[in-house]
């Protein structure tokens, strides 16, 4: 594996850091999850599918990091550690004394990554922050949904999962760079910087123009029709820019009043005229099925999906063939499914080679690489230093 023989400590709870670390062990990285004895405080949310989603491939460590026995196991585990990965609000994990400048006394070469909802700096760094903030603070909530209704979040945690993958990258290329300078460094990585940078075109177009996203719900002002229809049986989206999408769209669906109207007649005329022209695509869509209209539009090369419930698209043949879901066995809950790694390496392929661990479950087994004798760890569980 990619990453194999490369250890990280994992300090973080919620999404965006749990989820750096699932990839790091993902590409073979020996990951070791450190949670306090009461375990990591997402295990109960969303009935345990949280933590389950966001933590494969790890080892589990239970520790009360505020008694000195605590504190001197973590110190133990920084020096052999490559990375060190922690997503509290900065100022907090100071206090422990794991902070950067505390770690890096400890390992000179380690990676340290802190993940947090306002980055290390600024005005705002103190704040908590969770992924619904940056998406409101980002300009995203302000682009997103229908224009005179309620703002409305994003359906998934895309900003903490986003975060999770930019705190990963920057982890794998400073790796990377210490194999070339055998210098460690610190990486911050924060939510609201993501979400900013998922604003990518807006802000550019708004820099040229001085003109906020408006928001339009299914649609984009880069064309039209572009966005969710109604048919029939069920929703469907469908993204016509050409020129020459649109006339084959309009010829299959016999749409010759249409086409000939000069008001339509190219993509910028078709966008300036969406009021006029999305009623009477609408009206000719709810005579045809969704899967009906999906032949037609595949055949035509026009991009075009139908829309989906989760439980509906676990059931896509395309889905279940690329084996981006897996299921797994959790004693817990029994049979579990979730995202497998998306990535596809033909040289080094992906596995789940553990699931979530238990809080604790491989406290003894991380002591005892440590060099712990049976006895000392015995005493530890026992002060309640560390779950075993």
């Amino acid at each position: 594996m990619p990453l194999e023989g490369i250890k990280v400590v994992d300090l973080t709870q919620a999404a965006a850091g749990p989820l750096a670390g699932q990839l790091l062990g993902d590409m073979g990285a020996d990951v070791i999850k450190v949670e306090p004895l009461s375990g990591d405080h997402f295990r109960p949310m969303m009935n345990g599918s949280w933590v389950l989603s966001v933590n494969r491939n790890k080892r589990g460590l239970a520790v009360d990091l505020k008694l000195p026995e605590g504190k001197e196991i973590m110190f133990n585990l920084i020096k052999e550690a490559d990375v060190f990965l922690q997503a509290f609000v900065p100022g907090t994990i100071e206090r422990l004394g794991l902070g950067y400048e505390d770690v890096k006394k400890i390992n000179p070469r380690i990676i340290y990554c802190a993940v947090s909802g306002y980055g290390q700096s600024g005005p705002n760094s103190r704040r908590s922050g969770y992924d619904v903030c940056a998406q409101a603070e980002s300009g995203l909530m302000a682009a997103t949904g229908d224009e005179g209704s309620p703002y409305v979040r994003i359906g998934s945690s895309l900003i903490d999962y986003c975060t999770g993958v930019y705190a990963a990258y920057g982890i794998a290329s400073a790796i990377l760079a210490r194999e070339k300078t055998d210098k460690g460094q610190f990486i911050d990585i924060c939510l609201l910087d993501v979400a900013i940078s998922l604003m990518g075109h807006w802000i550019t177009n708004y820099s040229i123009t001085g003109e906020n996203p408006e928001r339009m719900g299914t649609g984009h002002n880069i064309g039209a029709p572009y966005q969710v229809f109604d048919t029939k049986d069920r929703s469907i989206y469908i993204g016509i820019l050409s020129d020459k999408h649109w006339k084959g769209f309009c010829e299959h669906l016999k749409l010759h009043d249409l086409l000939c109207n000069p008001l339509f007649s190219t993509n910028k005329e078709r966008s300036e005229h969406k009021p006029e022209l999305i009623p009477l695509v609408q009206k000719e869509l709810y005579k045809h099925t969704c899967d009906e209209l999906m032949e037609i539009l595949v055949s035509l090369g026009i991009p075009c999906a139908p829309v989906l419930k989760v439980s509906e698209a676990l059931e896509s043949p395309h889905v279940k063939q690329r084996n981006i879901v897996v299921e797994r066995e959790y004693q817990q809950f029994g049979k579990v499914k979730f995202p497998n790694n998306p990535l596809n390496m033909s040289e080094t392929p992906v596995t789940i080679r553990m699931d979530t661990p238990q809080v604790g479950e491989h406290s003894v087994e991380v002591l005892e690489q440590l060099g712990y004798e049976k006895d000392k760890i015995s005493q530890l569980i026992d002060k309640k230093v560390i779950l075993g």
